[in-house]
């Protein structure tokens, strides 16, 4: 508990001193102190009161009155917290070629990847997101969500082999889409990863974004990988596992000019760092704007003081015209 007005006890003493002052002037200059209590009508033994009592009571009420002018209270805040938040759909290739071990120290490109946007969603607060996965054909496996633990066992769940082999890039980018087209969120974008050119599915990439634009969402291709002769992990005839190259090839053009339309930005990773690189960019460029409003509620209790102060001042002036009653007035 604090005190609104702290300052005002410091009237107390001289609250008192002024009493005490008022009392002895009283008492020198009255001619005739004769208390109803001594003119024969004695209380009995257990309610016979000190003289002094009552100016006790009135400097108890003075005292009461004083804390309650110094507003005795507490307080408590509150944080009242307003976003705008962003919805986002990740949209993943999982086609083979996401097993190509070029992304150093023999790491392949889907677990880097899947590291990278696990990062990326632990950095999000206020947003919806959404997790989808494409090669040859598309699926959801996450609408846009605020449930991120959810989100995190989706992206876990992302695996080669779940699809129809091949890259499906418009398709994927179309099932993201659909997925954020009913969306009210005053910013949607999609973030499509990729490592590879299209080369199967029912939409054409480019299709996919000028639906996009005319949906007024951003895209931001990310171009996974190196070209060029690649190690990919394989089995042989006899069900061994061997490492194969293979030779990489990526459509950075394509994935730029689906970016460029859309308002996003395109990116070429081809490393963890870089890649980590990349979603801190998009994290920066794409933040949920929140207010915040801080207000102190304050809870008062002078009232049982001051309810006390006239109790006490209602005592001391009941006695004062009865029991304690002086002659002549």
């Amino acid at each position: 508990m604090t005190l609104r007005y702290p300052l005002v006890l410091l009237l107390i003493p001289l609250c008192v001193w002024l009493l005490f002052l008022a009392l002895k002037v009283r008492n020198s200059t009255k001619v005739l102190h004769f208390p109803i209590a001594h003119r024969g009508l004695s209380l009995a033994a257990h309610l016979r009161l000190p003289v002094w009592l009552p100016f006790i009571l009135r400097t108890l009420a003075f005292f009461l009155a004083f804390v309650a002018l110094a507003r005795p209270q507490t307080s408590s805040s509150q944080t009242q917290r307003t976003s705008e938040g962003i919805d986002i759909m990740i949209a993943f290739d999982v086609s083979q070629s996401m097993l190509i071990q070029d992304m150093g120290g023999g790491r392949n490109r889907l677990n880097t990847a899947k590291e990278t946007v696990h990062k990326f969603i632990d950095g999000r607060k206020d947003d919806r997101i959404g997790f989808s996965v494409f090669s040859g054909e598309a699926i959801t496996l996450c609408p846009p969500t605020l449930d991120y633990e959810f989100l995190h066992s989706a992206v876990n769940q992302a695996d080669v082999n779940q699809l129809r082999d091949g890259t499906a890039i418009g398709d994927g980018l179309a099932t993201s889409l659909n997925r954020l087209k009913e969306s009210t969120a005053k910013s949607r974008i999609v973030i499509l990863i990729t490592d590879g050119d299209n080369n199967m599915g029912a939409i054409a990439p480019l299709t996919a974004g000028d639906i996009a634009v005319g949906y007024g969402i951003k895209v931001y291709g990310i171009a996974l990988g190196t070209e060029g002769v690649v190690n990919i992990p394989a089995r042989n005839s006899y069900g061994q596992q061997v490492v194969q190259q293979v030779v990489s090839s990526i459509n950075p053009s394509l994935l730029m000019k689906i970016s460029d339309a859309t308002g996003g930005k395109f990116y070429r990773s081809g490393d963890p760092g870089s890649l980590q690189r990349i979603f801190a960019d998009i994290d920066k460029l794409e933040r949920s704007k929140v207010e915040k409003k801080d207000r102190v509620l304050y809870s008062e209790y002078f009232q049982p003081f001051l309810l006390l102060a006239f109790l006490f001042f209602l005592a001391d002036l009941i006695l004062r015209s009865t029991i304690f009653r002086v002659l002549p007035e």
